[in-house]
């Protein structure tokens, strides 16, 4: 098992993949703005390395080195739900640490491509498909796109991804994974669609310890990732109707 990178790991989804990753045994590098975000017995786990640094801020020398060893790339970035974060700097958190990560890969040239994974928001659109929306949807997605910089930022990762990197590229594979509305609750079934299934405001709860675990397993496993990538899955909680 090689060595994890994780951005975004003090968020609550990004805590809940930083530990699952430790409690199999593997070995995760993750970059924080501040260690204290984590608790005292993970940010000591001797299989982390831990980067106290933003990731925007970080030289490229020093960014391709941290991900020079690194097989897979799992990006939990997001912005807080308060006035700073939703309308503070950096607007294109998400999208130009996307990029600069991106650029560091393409400069190692790794023997295989790295399995670059980036949680995104349910309001994204896949560009592959005629994702079908009702009206009130698209109103509310034009809406967010012009008042709310994280929704903005969050189709501009995407889009990093799907445009930039595309699937050319001989260093980086990705998928981009589009959780329903995110809960705290435990681990569950969990449901996988190529489109989101419900209108924006009868969002399906999804889990962030779901979330986390298929992020993990996508690294992980060959079968799946051959399944998902260079895709955009909606993720949510299973219910009994999906039997």
């Amino acid at each position: 098992m090689q060595t994890l990178l994780i951005l975004g790991a003090t968020g609550r989804t990004g805590r809940s993949l930083l530990e699952r990753r430790l409690g199999q045994g593997g070995r995760v590098r993750a970059i924080v703005r501040r260690r204290e975000g984590l608790p005292e017995s993970t940010r000591n786990h001797p299989r982390l390395e831990l980067v106290e640094a933003s990731v925007l801020e970080l030289s490229d020398r020093e960014l391709t080195r941290y991900v020079q060893d690194c097989d897979g790339v799992v990006s939990c970035l997001g912005h807080t739900l308060d006035c700073r974060g939703l309308f503070g700097a950096p607007r294109r958190l998400c999208a130009d640490a996307t990029s600069r990560v991106c650029r560091a890969i393409e400069e190692n040239r790794p023997a295989r491509p790295v399995r670059f994974v980036l949680m995104n928001s349910v309001g994204v659109q896949n560009p592959d498909l005629e994702e079908k929306r009702s009206p009130f949807d698209r109103g509310i997605l034009a809406f967010l796109r012009r008042a709310l910089p994280p929704h903005k930022d969050n189709e501009l990762a995407a889009g990093r991804l799907h445009r930039d990197i595309g699937r050319q590229s001989p260093y980086i594979e990705w998928c981009v994974v589009r959780p329903d509305t995110l809960t705290d609750e435990g681990l569950s079934a969990c449901r996988l669609t190529a489109s989101p299934t419900t209108s924006l405001l009868r969002g399906r709860p999804t889990a962030r310890a779901n979330v986390a675990r298929f992020m993990i397993d996508l690294v992980d496993d060959d079968r799946l990732w051959d399944t998902w990538k260079f895709r955009m899955p909606v993720i949510m909680d299973a219910i009994d109707s999906d039997a």
